[in-house]
């Protein structure tokens, strides 16, 4: 807020008067506002001993439990709480060698224990699996985990895929344009891993340059625009199944800054899906940390032997600023990162995602629950608009870990 100049505080004074009277008396013939909805709070897993663990849960505050067989839901129902399910996307094997991805020098790539995610076989299996949680008794709704492309969190040959036979024939029939996306995308290995990247470095931090690079690749685009048509495609799918049986539907997705680059759209779902838990993981600790902040956005300068070398803080400021969370990650060290992101980083993460789903989508963040810093990560989480906050993964300690978050 700026500072009113003195030499006008009368007048501002007595606008304000003015204002503060319109207001009282409109405030009289309005209605009485609503009342503020109540904050949700979810955890994912219930222990090996739900119906002792369940009360417990509720005892703390929690209002939704995901995951769990029959005996869990039970569990969690007879205590007060929703009970959700959670399904993954496009999950496969090593050795299904003819449904895997393909990177952009033609190799096969697993990646999060998935294959290609337009490969019919691996489609239609996933969608059996949907239809089979759908029937669950007791169950709310379902989480939709893993419907994307591979990230940066896999490595780099894993990111840039999907180059299968699968996929060339949907882009056909989706109207994408396969040759161009994978030139571009080889050119964008190639300027990586060559010399353009770092001369062209300091352009490229600036909005422009960036885009100035971009156009400079349509394919890249186009890449990143068939990723989108191809997850939205297989989401809604799974959103006709759920919703065909009286489920509600829930996300858990990128987060903003990181969605993009892998076939997720906010704006895309919206329609559709009823609970986004976009996965803003600040400190996970282990590798490969995917979907997690403090691992997509170091991993690959790791991977690339940047850390630690003179050219460390300017990759890591580049990176920081095209994902736009260089106000909100002060680090410029591929160690710090690694290790933890500040929570205003989760703040700044959920309020992207608050501005791009309209006002009735329930917007409930995970975070990874044993952080030292629970009770700041979830400030952010909650204010910043978000309407609950979700907690990764059930452990021992969960009452102890969680307690900061409801203050």
């Amino acid at each position: 807020m700026k500072d009113v100049n003195r030499r006008r505080f009368l007048q501002t004074a007595a606008a304000a008067g003015m204002i503060a009277g319109a207001a009282a008396n409109a405030q009289e013939a309005a209605p009485a506002a609503a009342p503020a909805k109540r904050r949700k709070y979810w955890i994912y897993g219930c222990g090996d001993q739900p119906e002792e663990t369940a009360k417990a849960m509720r005892g703390q505050g929690f209002d939704v439990v995901v995951g769990g067989d029959a005996k869990t839901v039970a569990a969690v129902r007879a205590a007060g709480m929703e009970a959700w399910q959670c399904g993954g996307a496009f999950g496969t094997a090593e050795t299904d060698t003819e449904n895997l991805a393909v990177d952009i020098e033609g190799k096969p790539q697993v990646w999060f224990g998935s294959g290609s995610p337009n490969s019919p076989a691996i489609r239609a299996r996933n969608l059996e699996s949907y239809r089979a949680m759908a029937a669950m008794e007791g169950v709310t709704g379902v989480l939709v985990d893993g419907c994307r492309f591979a990230s940066p969190g896999s490595g780099l040959m894993p990111f840039l895929t999907d180059f299968s036979t699968h996929s060339e024939k949907r882009a056909a029939e989706l109207g994408f344009d396969f040759a161009l996306m994978k030139r571009d995308a080889a050119a964008l290995l190639a300027m990586v891993r060559g010399g353009d990247a770092k001369r062209l470095r300091p352009w490229l931090e600036s909005p422009a340059g960036a885009l100035e690079a971009l156009t400079g690749l349509p394919g890249l685009l186009e890449w990143l625009r068939f990723r989108r048509a191809c997850a939205t495609a297989h989401f809604r799918d799974i959103s006709e199944i759920l919703h065909g049986a009286g489920k509600q539907m829930g996300v858990y997705i990128f987060t903003p800054s990181l969605a993009p680059l892998v076939g997720q759209s906010y704006a895309d779902l919206a329609p559709f899906v009823d609970v986004f838990a976009p996965m803003i993981y600040r400190n996970y600790p282990d590798k490969p940390g995917i979907a997690c902040l403090n691992w997509e956005l170091a991993c690959l300068p790791d991977e690339l032997g940047v850390a630690g070398t003179p050219d460390e803080e300017a990759v890591m400021r580049l990176i920081l600023a095209f994902m736009g969370l260089d106000g909100a990650v002060t680090s410029r060290r591929v160690r710090h990162i690694l290790t933890a992101v500040p929570p205003e980083a989760v703040g700044h993460e959920t309020a992207m995602a608050r501005a791009q789903l309209p006002p009735d989508k329930e917007l409930a963040p995970i975070v990874y629950i044993d952080d030292p810093q629970m009770a700041e990560t979830a400030d952010q989480v909650l204010t910043h608009g978000a309407d609950g906050i979700a907690f990764f993964l059930y452990k021992e300690e969960w009452k102890r870990m969680t307690a900061p978050a409801f203050g």
